[in-house]
């Protein structure tokens, strides 16, 4: 049963990786599919500075194979889920300036895309401008770091505030997918905090419609190390970005929690822009 049976969202994922594609498309397709949605598998080749854009053909005729074998597994691993899905290559200088772009130019509802040292779209790889361009999202961003999409346990720690909304939105639309076991996660600062962490996850969760899941309130205080202790009972964790903006952090290298590298199962990490959300926007309700 999909949560949203008359909505239409596009889902762009952003390919750099072939051995990351299955779990980016799965993930993406998985979400379209059940908001009644369309895959763009994109496919960027950068290419040096130097080199003018006019001459990348060129450059793309010696990745076209890798590329062409990249965006048809992509077309293929989308159409198991039933959802339409369009590929196509970009040749750019700049990857990050490439993703805002298209996903402004298709009118995108979510961008999920992979995160590791080795890619391209790396910390690494610093782009001109690239602070702009994470202060004004185009629309909703989750990133995936890790290998082995598994979304049969989900753990969503949260502090009760907007920025877990679309965590909070994602975990929704996976239970309805997979049948997903859901634990909302709430960390307070000692057992007197406990009765108060209670009731506030408790209203949160009744808020995000996510009220039949279980709940786990930490007294330690400790936010990573109450992740990393709850994480061991779950498959996957899905964190909501901060105030300070997920997609500029890890382009510095600057994430606030250390607990994400550390993880040995997949996290998804969630960005939500200021304005209004791709669910807002779709049905034309507040979130």
């Amino acid at each position: 049963m999909r949560e949203t049976p008359q909505s239409e969202s596009t889902i762009m994922v952003a390919l750099a990786n072939p051995a990351h594609e299955k779990d980016l498309i799965t993930l993406a397709s998985a979400i379209a599919h059940q908001t009644n949605g369309e895959v763009i598998a994109i496919h960027i080749v950068q290419i040096p500075d130097q080199t003018p854009l006019e001459a990348g053909a060129d450059h793309l005729d010696r990745f076209a194979a890798e590329s062409q074998e990249l965006l048809a597994n992509a077309r293929t691993d989308a159409e198991t889920f039933g959802v339409p899905v369009k590929t196509r290559n970009i040749i750019s200088h700049q990857s990050f300036k490439s993703i805002f772009s298209t996903a402004r130019t298709h009118n995108v509802d979510l961008v999920v895309m992979g995160w590791s040292e080795e890619a391209h779209l790396s910390p690494g790889r610093a782009e001109r401008g690239i602070d702009d361009l994470t202060q004004n999202l185009p629309c909703d961003f989750l990133v995936l770091k890790g290998n082995g999409f598994d979304a049969s346990r989900i753990l969503v720690p949260t502090a009760g505030g907007p920025d877990s909304k679309l965590s909070a939105e994602i975990a929704r639309l996976l239970k309805a997918e997979y049948n997903s076991e859901i634990t909302l996660l709430h960390v307070v600062d000692g057992d007197k905090e406990a009765e108060k962490g209670r009731q506030l996850l408790t209203r949160w969760a009744t808020e995000q419609h996510l009220n039949t899941i279980e709940t786990k309130i930490d007294t330690s205080g400790d936010i990573e190390d109450a992740i990393a202790s709850a994480a061991r009972e779950h498959t996957m964790v899905i964190i909501g970005a901060t105030e300070q903006g997920l997609l500029t952090r890890l382009i510095h290298g600057s994430l606030t929690f250390d607990i994400v590298e550390s993880l040995d199962m997949p996290v998804l990490l969630a960005e939500r822009p200021h304005e209004r959300s791709w669910k807002e926007r779709i049905l034309g309700v507040q979130t």
